[in-house]
């Protein structure tokens, strides 16, 4: 049997989405040959995904590609056109038919993407609390430098991206070799994100901003916390405060075809309509409303837990 993949989505989707369904059908056709296509702009992709050798073959193309070649299989399916209130993670499932199932997922680094993490993180003391450089990107930014600046104060604060360069390594690191260093770290602080994504597949404890959405449609309290047994190194996510949470994401926008508008995750964007300034103007998002005191107490009280501070 042979199976197409389009996913249209980004490498934190692809790695979490696509491989769990992927996971999905290796399990019920294990003779299979699968292949994957991905929009031309993700062909940076390949080099994480491949590693996993799920893939029989990597093809790009844009999504008049997918149906010019879809016949050619006796399976097709399209991942994250559009996500539905099931949300990211069931929407493909939902999709085909199959009942939703949780795989363990994973990431796999190169022995040279592990010795230059080695190399780059014996420059750092412990603890070290691994970030994102792009944070203000979906939180404000006098916040993300307040939560900086407290957390350089109880460990080493290592912050990857593309434009950062670190100790032991004269560019930027790959998605790859961060991936590597976040292994080695104690935890990740950030936002629901690739990287994030990243993280929790290396197996490093996370605390993040979620997304604006349920639980339940692609966070890593949803996909990995299941499979870790040590309570005090499950991944954490923050919650808005209780008195400005609507409870039930009235926020969230549908299209006329019943899929989740765009721009509903990202709390900079999102607009509270439950809570209306002077009884007519819509307010900003309560996710965006998350302290710094929060923010830091959560990762501090979780490093105490593990004993690293």
């Amino acid at each position: 049997m042979n199976i197409l993949l389009y996913h249209f989505g980004y490498r934190g989707d692809i790695l979490v989405v696509g491989q769990n369904f992927t996971r999905e059908l290796k399990q019920r056709y294990p003779h299979a040959s699968i292949d994957l296509m991905l929009r031309p702009r993700m062909q940076v992709a390949q080099d994480i995904i491949e590693p996993l050798g799920l893939y029989a073959r990597f093809l790009y193309g844009e999504k008049q590609d997918y149906y010019t070649r879809k016949d050619e299989y006796d399976l097709a399916y399209i991942i994250d056109e559009r996500v539905y209130p099931e949300g990211n993670l069931r929407t493909i499932f939902t999709h085909a038919g199959i009942p939703f199932r949780q795989h363990k997922l994973s990431l796999v680094t190169t022995r040279e993407d592990d010795e230059l993490a080695d190399k780059v993180i014996q420059h750092f003391k412990r603890p070290i609390i691994a970030t994102q450089e792009d944070m203000s990107r979906k939180w404000p930014k006098e916040k993300v430098d307040e939560l900086w600046e407290r957390l350089s104060q109880i460990g080493s604060l290592v912050i990857c991206g593309p434009t950062y360069t670190l100790p032991g390594c004269d560019r930027p690191l790959t998605f790859r070799e961060a991936a590597a260093l976040f292994r080695k770290a104690d935890i990740f602080v950030g936002f629901d994100s690739g990287l994030a994504h990243a993280a929790a597949l290396v197996g490093t404890q996370t605390v993040l901003l979620p997304s604006v959405w349920p639980e339940s449609w692609i966070a890593q309290t949803e996909y990995a916390n299941p499979f870790i047994l040590n309570e005090n190194e499950k991944h954490i996510s923050l919650r808005p405060p209780q008195s400005e949470f609507c409870g039930h994401y009235f926020c969230l926008r549908s299209t006329k075809s019943g899929a989740i508008a765009r721009h509903c995750g990202d709390m900079l964007h999102v607009r509270c309509v439950w809570k209306k300034r002077w009884g007519m103007f819509k307010d900003t998002c309560c996710f965006s409303k998350i302290s710094v005191d929060t923010f830091f107490n959560t990762v501090k009280a979780a490093l105490e837990s593990r004993g690293l501070l």
